[in-house]
């Protein structure tokens, strides 16, 4: 029944002085609970919570333990909410973030460049941060300015011996010049290179170890030679044209020849083959002024190359005369290509089509100028797998044609080239063809061997080399290998060489060895065709390379070398050519090399 308001509140006093007082009372929960008043029409009734109570301090500990419980829940549920809560994203970090938010084209076979959240104008920022990275470089925030400053050097030291054959005076059929023991810089470059407004790649190379015959002498010695600086890279390209790809303009290398395309910096041998020096490069350091367009498939399995050229004989991109044009290209093919290139197997045709050289034959002694017209002809030369003098007209020359005069040149040059992991193995085959051939008076009246009498038509002369070698890295290295040129590229240690003592009582020796790797080429050359006869070479070099650091390595080379030559030299009896007699030059040479080579 519903209580009025005064026996409401006397039954709540009454109880609460019981309680007070210590006397448990127990009242109806249904007097304690209904809500209502006497005026009100429609009292509510709750069913009651505290018939389970025997007193207020029941009731108050449970209140208190009600309260700790949802304490506890609601700092367990913010806890909650922050781990759920996403983290904010980062600002864009423009120092670091590359051109545009994506990924940067690969332009040198390595990790993408980063590019930047938000669009900007590409040279606006021109600040640089430099760094070492085998080189000093430096680069602007965004890559769009690179530079960087490095070069080469290298100190070689050979020895030889030969049999009674190539040991002959050059009159003779012995070699031109005559072999010697030397000390001497092999290569001493300065190279500057970059990228501006960030499709523009530059390069700035000059080698200051050449040297000149600034007499004309037929046989040179160091009187008739002088000191000169000569260019090898110096050409402007342009990235990422529509359809073309990349455009070389400059002095440059022609895309003809795996070995020529590598970098002396990280040859196997100390020198290239017999076949670079008579049909890749010779007498021009196998750099060339001309214009050249790169460009390959989506995958990068698949890569050309193809350029007009200035067939010029000398190593200054210079040419003063009209004719000379070279159509240069180059096709590779990678079916096998894994792991960044520690697995691959490459292979590429490439060619060559050209007027010869013009060339001068007759000089005057005194003045050194030349005093008759030039012609279109050319000359196969080689010199030895290992140098005993600079570049230039020093070093002994193993086998040579002499100037023969053509009208078209064609050259042929095949690739097959493997590596997996520590091993590698690289071969290649040259042939050129030299047509409506016809044989000078620059050799036979001057130099030794080469037949038949001046002014003889010996028809269309073809000749050929090709070089097999196979190396192991025996510290477990792999060659590294570049998608923009298609070729090896500089090979990385696991460990750089180092030799200290320790601290402690003891003093231990630390001892790290750097990369060690062992290798073995055939060498082959032929020129002599019919009744040219230019002289043919059958060489092995064994190679033992110890790569101190990323920049610097020792080559230790033992090369043997079988030259075949008869000479038959041409004098003049009154004022008529005539054979004198026969000399045989062949014979074995041997020599032991070693470099030092480091760059930087």
């Amino acid at each position: 029944m519903p209580l009025s308001g005064s026996h409401r509140l006397g039954a709540w006093l009454a109880f609460a002085a019981a309680a007070w007082c210590g006397n448990p009372v127990t009242p109806r929960a249904a007097e304690l609970l209904v809500l209502g008043d006497a005026n009100d029409s429609q009292p509510l009734a709750l069913e009651s919570v505290a018939t389970d109570f025997g007193s207020f301090a029941e009731v108050s500990a449970a209140v208190t333990a009600e309260r700790q419980r949802i304490t506890a829940l609601e700092t367990r549920l913010k806890e909650l909410e922050q781990k759920a809560a996403p983290e904010p994203l980062p600002a864009p970090d423009k120092a670091k973030a590359g051109k545009d938010g994506g990924s940067e084209g690969k332009t040198d076979g390595k990790k993408e460049d980063k590019k930047p959240a938000e669009p900007y104008e590409i040279g606006t920022d021109t600040a640089y941060k430099s760094k070492w990275a085998n080189s000093f470089q430096a680069e602007s925030a965004n890559k769009d300015f690179r530079v960087k400053i490095g070069g080469r050097t290298q100190v070689d030291a050979v020895a030889f011996s030969a049999a009674p054959g190539p040991n002959q005076p050059p009159t003779q059929g012995g070699l031109d010049p005559e072999l010697a023991d030397t000390v001497a810089l092999r290569r001493a470059r300065l190279r500057i290179e970059g990228r501006m407004y960030e499709f523009y790649d530059w390069a700035c190379e000059y080698d200051f170890v050449n040297q000149l015959n600034i007499n004309n002498e037929v046989f040179p010695t160091e009187r008739d030679s002088g000191p000169v600086t000569a260019v090898t890279d110096l050409w402007l390209q342009i990235r990422e044209v529509p359809i073309l790809g990349t455009v070389r303009v400059g002095n440059q290398k022609d895309p003809f020849g795996y070995e020529h395309l590598t970098s002396s910096r990280w040859l196997n041998f100390m020198e290239r083959s017999f076949s670079q020096d008579a049909f890749e490069g010779p007498f021009n350091n196998g750099f060339l002024p001309g214009i050249q367009v790169m460009n390959s498939n989506e995958e990068g399995d698949i890569g050309w190359q193809i350029g007009e050229f200035k067939n010029t004989s000398n190593p200054f991109g210079f040419s003063n005369s009209s004719g000379g044009s070279m159509t240069v290209g180059r096709l590779v093919w990678l079916p096998i290509y894994e792991d960044e290139g520690r697995k691959l197997l490459h292979t590429a045709i490439s060619g060559r089509t050209m007027e010869p050289r013009r060339q001068y034959t007759s000089f005057d002694r005194t003045t050194g100028l030349p005093n008759s017209d030039p012609i279109d002809a050319v000359r196969f030369r080689s010199r030895g797998s290992l140098r005993n003098g600079p570049p230039g007209p020093l070093n002994s020359i193993y086998a040579d044609s002499g100037l023969l005069q053509g009208t078209w040149q064609n050259m042929l040059g095949l690739e097959l080239v493997g590596n997996n992991g520590p091993w590698s193995f690289q071969s290649e085959y040259f042939g050129s063809w030299l047509y409506n051939t016809r044989t000078t008076s620059a050799g036979p009246l001057v130099t030794n061997g080469y037949q038949p009498a001046p002014g003889t038509n010996v028809g269309t002369v073809f000749y050929q080399g090709g070089y097999a070698e196979v190396l192991y890295f025996l510290t477990g290295e792999s060659r590294t290998y570049s998608k923009m040129e298609y070729r090896f590229d500089r090979p990385v240690p696991h460990n750089n060489f180092y030799a200290v003592r320790g601290g402690g009582s003891g003093r231990r020796l630390n001892l790290s060895e750097g990369a060690w790797q062992v290798g073995m080429r055939y060498n082959y050359l032929c020129l002599s065709d019919g009744q040219v006869n230019g002289g043919v070479l059958n060489g092995m070099t064994l190679g033992l390379n110890w790569l101190l650091n990323p920049n610097a390595r020792v080559y230790f080379n033992y090369d043997f070398t079988y030259r075949d030559f008869q000479s038959t030299p041409f004098n003049k009896v009154n004022g008529v050519v005539v054979p004198s007699p026969s000399y045989d030059g062949s014979g074995w040479i041997h020599g032991l090399g070693t470099r030092l080579a480091f760059d930087f």
